[in-house]
């Protein structure tokens, strides 16, 4: 059931700590082996026709958690190094159209999302039909539309049916397809409606790349904007080739396989070969904003449309679930943390990609096999399902062991603050607060929550720091005193509203709900009061 308190969106407690030694993530650990034997068991995995590595990573020591890896008996002779490691090559399909969009961000910044695809590709423009049903308007149409899958560009099935070529089956010209869209394409939706999955607008916004980069194809314009500036070594768009190759190969049990089926012209929508290691490189130089800023990415990572469900969203491209965690351990009660993936799959081969900033950890799974499209999901949620909150309550037993305390101000008597971390409540909790012999509490439910702001850095990997001085902001939360049950939609007992204004009310009157932590080492030495210009010392 969704907490009372409706805590802002975001992390409940600071992750400037190393969480792999923590109880929460030994725990996942160990655990997560018998429930993927479980999936077998219960055959909602094959457990001889799979062959799969997953990868949890931590922004926070930039390196993997936990890694795991199964190789069905069907599979063993499809593994041409004879093992399955975070080095083995597989297929990532649409994990793909993220990649794109990096690249587009890397190249031209998240301000082009406002601009008309037109300025790019002048040739779709002017296409304008006395009959709204019959073709898409390009000139109304932005990239940041075609990234957010909302320009009502549908699939590409029909081009391929209209330009197939059966002395050249695989040769489609990018001049054919942008024809194609702008004279006999019908649009799905109109723009910004709503987000509806579009492999046709990713395949135009493989174009932009080019356009923007100068360069002859997509692969070639990836390579220079993304893969050689990160050292994704491993990273392609065509299936690798060469003597030595650590890759899963079906093609060699299945004439039918995907790979090594390479499209051009569709390379910006589906088709990425890449590694356990290469994905987690990439998604650390997102959590840590290494090739973006920090504004940039934060703003990337954010919803862009919502879908029928009232849990997931949709980024650019990101598909965003929104999990319900317990705010400490075992509790019953819940707060809202949003995870980013992106899913892919090119039949045979699929992949899931998963961030969650609010905890500084991402993972990816790279799945082969006849069953590999269904084994994806299951897959997905165990691996979130266990680790997220693991990680959620890994920075909850480092802030009960090195944020709370009682704080005091020595030279003003009668000035004291104590810190807690309470089981079923979110955020730090201000049990007591006194300023010179004042009560500056009256109110029993007042959390303290990380702003994301500190002293050290603009980077993002700043949030991530353990090692070395630094102030970090926090922000005082103080609802209503007697707090109104939740909306009946979120398990509660209220009405359609959830009657909460937390958010409209920080910094109200002023930096009165300011509070500076200064961090030694990721433990809290001492509180600074911005307001009266305070600071208070532990003193446990």
């Amino acid at each position: 059931m969704a907490t009372d308190e409706v805590p802002l969106i975001g992390p409940s407690f600071i992750s400037n700590f190393d969480p792999s030694g923590s109880l929460a993530i030994r725990n996942a650990r160990s655990e997560l082996p018998g429930l993927i034997n479980n999936l077998f068991q219960s055959n909602v995995l094959n457990r001889t026709d799979l062959a799969f590595s997953i990868d949890i990573f931590s922004a926070a020591t930039n390196d993997s958690l936990y890694r795991y890896t199964h190789v069905g008996e069907d599979m063993k002779e499809t593994l041409t190094a004879g093992t399955l490691n975070d080095k083995t090559i597989s297929r990532t399909g649409s994990v793909t159209k993220l990649f794109t969009v990096y690249a587009i961000l890397v190249k031209a910044g998240i301000g082009c999302f406002s601009d008309p695809i037109t300025k790019y590709l002048p040739e779709l423009g002017g296409n304008a039909s006395s009959d709204p049903l019959e073709r898409i308007r390009w000139d109304d149409i932005t990239v940041g539309a075609l990234a957010s899958q909302q320009a009502g560009s549908g699939g590409i099935g029909d081009f391929f049916l209209e330009y197939a070529n059966p002395d050249d089956p695989l040769n489609y010209k990018p001049e054919e397809f942008l024809k194609f869209m702008r004279d006999e394409k019908a649009p799905v939706i109109s723009p910004y409606r709503n987000a509806i999955y579009s492999d046709a607008g990713f395949a135009v916004l493989g174009q932009v790349l080019v356009r923007m980069t100068g360069k002859k194809n997509f692969t070639e314009a990836i390579q220079e904007t993304l893969f050689d500036p990160m050292g994704l070594e491993s990273m392609s768009t065509k299936v690798p080739k060469g003597s030595g190759l650590n890759v899963i190969d079906r093609s060699s049990i299945d004439k039918n396989s995907s790979w090594g089926l390479d499209l051009e012209i569709v390379a910006s929508t589906g088709s990425i070969y890449a590694n356990g290691e290469d994905l987690r490189t990439a998604g650390l130089a997102i959590l840590n904003s290494e090739f973006l800023s920090a504004a940039t990415t934060s703003e990337w990572m954010k919803p862009r449309s919502g879908t029928g469900s009232l849990v997931e969203l949709v980024g650019a491209p990101w598909e965003i679930s929104r999990l319900e965690i317990p705010v400490t351990p075992g509790s019953n009660r819940t707060r809202i943390s949003d995870l980013y993936t992106k899913a892919g799959g090119n039949g045979d081969y699929t992949c899931i990609f998963a961030l969650s900033p609010d905890q500084g950890i991402g993972y990816s799974i790279l799945v082969a096999g006849s069953t590999a499209s269904s084994a994806r999901w299951p897959l997905r949620d165990l691996v979130g399902e266990t680790f997220v909150p693991a990680a959620e309550h890994a920075a909850a037993e480092n802030a009960k062991r090195n944020l709370a305390g009682t704080f005091v101000d020595e030279s003003s008597p009668g000035t004291n603050l104590t810190l807690t971390v309470d089981k079923a409540r979110p955020g730090l909790g201000l049990k007591r607060f006194w300023v010179k012999g004042v009560n500056g509490l009256d109110n029993t439910h007042v959390r303290l929550y990380p702003t994301g702001l500190n002293s050290f850095s603009n980077s993002l990997s700043s949030l991530y720091k353990s090692k070395g001085t630094m102030r970090v902001a926090h922000r005082m939360v103080v609802p209503p005193n007697k707090l109104k049950p939740r909306a009946a939609v979120e398990g509660g007992k209220g009405g359609l509203f959830d009657n909460s204004f937390a958010w409209m009310n920080l910094d109200f009157a002023g930096p009165s709900d300011e509070f500076i932590f200064n961090l030694v080492d990721g433990r809290l030495v001492s509180v600074e009061i911005p307001l009266s210009g305070l600071t208070l010392k532990r003193v446990n």
